[in-house]
């Protein structure tokens, strides 16, 4: 490989190791849910996966905090080097003395709900419990991120999901399977934040306040970072949705256990996100061009895209049926179109960071809102898994063209990007000054 080539590469560093823990993430998340699934009933499985996937919903909005962390850092790290850390520290500390009395009045909530209707109330509040923590473990790993330690970053990540399985088989014994699956998972939270708190612990023993503004700053960044990321989830989610409502019952499962398998791919940008993110905020703070960042970003996620696709082509009934079983078989077609439509998808993810570092808060909203799109078009395109797909590719590829539409013509523009990122190579990413706009020199 030329000194060029690794050159690009060296820009991405952190993301294979980010994302091998986010995939010992989910495959930790899949052994939970195949051992809970073979040892606890039908109707208590039902149940722990329905509370679980209300924690899923519950903690997107969380998902912003790392991000506007990392945006606020790359703030005070430029104005006042010797407060880094301060963002962190005052959001972790007032979260903790905030987050208890949410949880308590939730907990209540929950409670009473369950004194009022037949919903199982022991549940719905041990639910609340585990959810509690989340927000605290996300501005830790937004610490650890901001700070380029992937490694670290990584390890906290991945215990997420590798110890629930075995917390789980630990609790079965001496309580009943929804509890045991509900505290497992809460477990892991916990033990995932307790690594993260210690690994930022010297960012938490300064006392140097963070510079004016910027703590305004970082709460305004929460809400376009919120509705970009949960236009994201939604994008994701919303076809295995529309399947189990429209398609026939063995169709639709047969279509989300396929689907679950083709959306890895997006682990790919997940990763080079979480790398690239840091770099492209502080790149935005010391007022240079982020568009080559997006450009290696988005090139990295289409070429490994491409690649599982053809990997998926070749490989997709043995894969489908060594995971689910031989009854699965039928849909193993689907499973090379959903990587290359996820592979859109993985596009979209890395524009949703880039633009959250850059401060470009215009394209989270609009994606926020573009994804409200896509349960309009499953109304017209919902007869077959193919058409499904077909919305998905339709939908994603809408919202990158609004991007082009934007972008296209300054920085942030993909095509321009990439252009420039094949003909330059290394020297495309160098750090450059944007040009003054506002006529002061």
């Amino acid at each position: 490989m030329s000194a060029g080539a690794w050159g690009r590469l060296a820009v991405l560093g952190g993301a294979p190791i980010v994302t091998a823990a986010m995939l010992a993430w989910n495959i930790g998340n899949f052994v939970f849910f195949f051992v809970a699934g073979r040892l606890i009933g039908p109707d208590e499985y039902g149940l722990l996966a329905a509370l679980l996937a209300i924690t899923i919903v519950a903690t997107i909005p969380a998902a912003a905090l790392p991000a506007a962390v990392v945006r606020a850092e790359s703030d005070v790290v430029r104005a006042a080097p010797e407060a880094a850390g301060a963002i962190y520290r005052w959001a972790l500390g007032w979260t903790a003395v905030v987050l208890p009395f949410i949880a308590g009045a939730a907990i209540g909530i929950a409670a009473l709900v369950g004194a009022l209707t037949e919903a199982p109330a022991g549940p719905l509040m041990l639910t609340v419990a585990a959810i509690a923590p989340i927000p605290l473990l996300f501005l830790s790993l937004g610490q650890l991120q901001a700070e380029h330690r992937f490694m670290g970053y990584s390890g906290a990540l991945s215990l997420i999901g590798v110890p629930r399985a075995p917390f789980f088989l630990l609790l079965l014994p001496v309580m009943a399977g929804v509890y045991a699956g509900l505290l497992a998972s809460a477990g892991a939270v916990v033990l995932a934040f307790a690594v993260a708190i210690a690994l930022t612990w010297t960012s938490l023993r300064s006392r140097v306040p963070a510079p004016a503004g910027v703590k305004r700053a970082f709460v305004r960044s929460l809400p376009p970072v919120t509705v970009g990321l949960v236009g994201v989830a939604l994008l994701a989610q919303a076809d295995i949705v529309a399947a189990e409502v429209s398609l026939a019952g063995d169709t639709a499962g047969r279509f989300a256990a396929v689907a679950v398998l083709g959306k890895a791919v997006v682990l790919i940008p997940q990763g080079v996100s979480v790398a690239v993110l840091p770099r492209v905020a502080a790149r935005k703070a010391a007022g240079q061009d982020t568009g080559p960042l997006l450009a290696l970003a988005v090139t990295a996620t289409v070429v490994g895209g491409l690649v599982a696709t053809a990997v998926a082509a070749v490989i997709a009934k043995p894969l489908i049926e060594l995971t689910y079983g031989s009854d699965f078989a039928a849909s193993s077609d689907l499973l090379a179109p959903i990587a290359l439509v996820s592979t859109l998808l993985g596009v979209l993810i890395v524009l949703t960071n880039h633009h959250a570092g850059r401060r470009g808060d215009r394209f989270l909203w609009v994606i926020g809102l573009m994804a409200l799109a896509l349960p309009l078009l499953f109304v017209a395109l919902h007869g077959s898994a193919t058409q499904l797909i077909v919305a998905d590719a339709i939908a994603y590829s809408a919202i990158l063209v609004v991007h082009e539409l934007i972008y296209g013509r300054g920085p942030d523009g993909i095509v321009r990007g990439v252009y420039l990122l094949l003909r330059h190579g290394r020297a495309a990413l160098a750090p450059t000054a944007l040009p003054d706009r506002t006529g002061l020199g």
